[in-house]
């Protein structure tokens, strides 16, 4: 590992504008009702089956009393409801946000994990029912196999099937709004994207008999996007109220989706909706969810009870790292460095000292890379500590301070964040919530990258806060732990 002078911003502006302005390589699947029910079926076999599994091997090696087999069976069938009740709040019928076979099996456990604590709590409150309690577990454990098994196959043939099945899409309006709004859509190389462009959309649906039943063919873009049989239909413009129910019929009887894509509504750190006032139709921003107060402080909850626990857990690793450290080259255990985190704020971030103690005092803050032809900036222990992503520990002390969460965008320096905010406009959007140990883009790409990827880590981190769920966060503490385990995260 070395350290490189940061390169200057031409160097960086080329490659990073492009890709933050595109989503991290597709945005979430959204479900049909037809492919939930597949879903849904898919869950309660699983569920069935886990359930049935488990009692099985109870009854087997156990020998429990009626009433406990009774208590069993009532749990296992509650145990169901609940996991298929928070398949369905959290969304997993609705959408999936795993870019692959992977993460669809993170996000399956997440849930499967988060369902079965409020019922494996009411069992330990009884101490006399350990088979009960023995058998959620091994119910989970079976749940995690077989469902996830399941998801992870079905994952692979709706990827295989959506590759069968491109998506046709015709963009209608002015060209260099129709240009823009086809980069915004960020569609993948399968999907066929057809220009149509007019420069007055208004003016072609002007003096129509809407009486007549062919009134509207007698319009050029949307005769032309009917016989070209395309699934989506977006206009730049808005349409004439009066004319909207008539295309709207049109479009239907075609199945093609219609929609609106103004060149000034595009993805940012907010959200819309429609609201009615009168007659007059209102387009509303909203504050994205992981900003609302009631977010911040489940979130909040959530971090603490987390990190303390891991925290007296992982005492006697914080013990060992710190006498390592010490022992290499008697120098000071800790490394503080500012850092920016919500809204902007510096604070002091720790970590275990992983580099020399004088590794930065001729040049400055400088951008670390991997590089086999340049001398090391890491002492002997710190390389271990680095590659199994220990020097990180410290950071839980930040996250009960309130300065960190255990997930969201990884903190960067106030240099570089002076220098990324000039070339990218969205980099400020980042520091809406508090900074993350690990986050979305921190287990979709390495640890350590050039400042040309920079752009596409900025894309990950806003995905993340304008999708954010405490779901979500769990799902990436998961893959987080699982790649540590494995040292894939470094």
């Amino acid at each position: 590992m070395i350290s490189h002078s940061a390169p200057t911003i031409p160097t960086i502006r080329a490659s990073t504008q492009a890709r933050a302005s595109a989503p991290p390589h597709h945005p979430p699947v959204e479900f049909s009702a037809k492919w939930a029910g597949v879903l849904l079926l898919v869950d309660v076999l699983a569920f069935m089956i886990s359930c049935y599994a488990a009692m099985a091997i109870m009854q087997h090696n156990a020998l429990p009393a009626l009433t406990m087999r009774e208590l069993a069976t009532v749990s296992s069938v509650v145990l169901g409801i609940v996991w298929l009740v928070l398949f369905e709040k959290i969304g997993l019928y609705q959408r999936s946000f795993a870019l692959s076979v992977k993460d669809e099996v993170y996000c399956t456990i997440a849930a499967l994990c988060i369902g079965i604590v409020p019922i494996f709590f009411a069992f330990w409150l009884l101490p006399h029912e350990s088979g009960a309690r023995l058998q959620l577990v091994l119910t989970l454990g079976f749940a995690i196999a077989i469902d996830g098994g399941a998801r992870a196959i079905a994952h692979v043939y709706r990827n295989a099937y959506g590759r069968r099945r491109p998506q046709r899409i015709v963009l209608v309006g002015q060209a260099e709004r129709i240009a823009s709004a086809g980069h915004a859509l960020g569609q993948t190389s399968a999907d066929t994207i057809l220009h149509i462009p007019v420069e007055n959309i208004e003016a072609t649906l002007h003096e129509l008999d809407l009486s007549r039943s062919d009134a509207l063919d007698a319009v050029p873009w949307l005769c032309r996007a009917r016989d070209w049989k395309c699934d989506t239909l977006l206009l730049t413009e808005m349409l004439p109220p009066a004319v909207m129910p008539h295309i709207l019929e049109i479009t239907a009887q075609a199945r093609i989706k219609l929609a609106f894509a103004p060149p000034r509504v595009q993805t940012h750190a907010y959200s819309f909706s429609m609201q009615r006032f009168g007659n007059q139709g209102l387009l509303v921003p909203t504050r994205l969810k992981a900003c609302t107060p009631s977010a911040q402080f489940a979130k909040r909850c959530f971090d603490l009870i987390v990190a303390v626990a891991a925290l007296c857990a992982l005492l006697p690793i914080f013990v060992l790292v710190a006498s390592a450290v010490y022992l290499d080259d008697r120098g000071p255990i800790i490394y503080r460095q500012a850092r920016v985190g919500k809204q902007g704020r510096i604070f002091t971030i720790w970590k275990f000292r992983s580099m020399p103690i004088d590794a930065e005092a001729s040049s400055g803050p400088v951008w670390t890379v991997l590089s086999s032809d340049a001398p090391p900036r890491t002492t002997r222990v710190g390389k271990f500590l680095r590659r199994s992503s220990l020097d990180e520990l410290p950071q839980l002390i930040n996250v009960i301070r309130g300065e960190m969460s255990l997930v969201g965008p990884r903190p960067e320096r106030p240099r570089f964040v002076e220098q990324f905010r000039n070339v990218l406009p969205r980099y400020d959007e980042r520091h809406l919530v508090r900074p993350g140990i690990t986050g979305w883009s921190h287990i979709h790409m390495k640890r350590n990258h050039d400042q040309s990827q920079i752009g596409e880590r900025l894309a990950y981190d806003l995905f993340y806060v304008e999708h954010w769920s405490l779901f979500m966060d769990v799902s990436i503490m998961l893959k987080t732990a699982a790649e540590v385990f494995f040292q894939k995260a470094a």
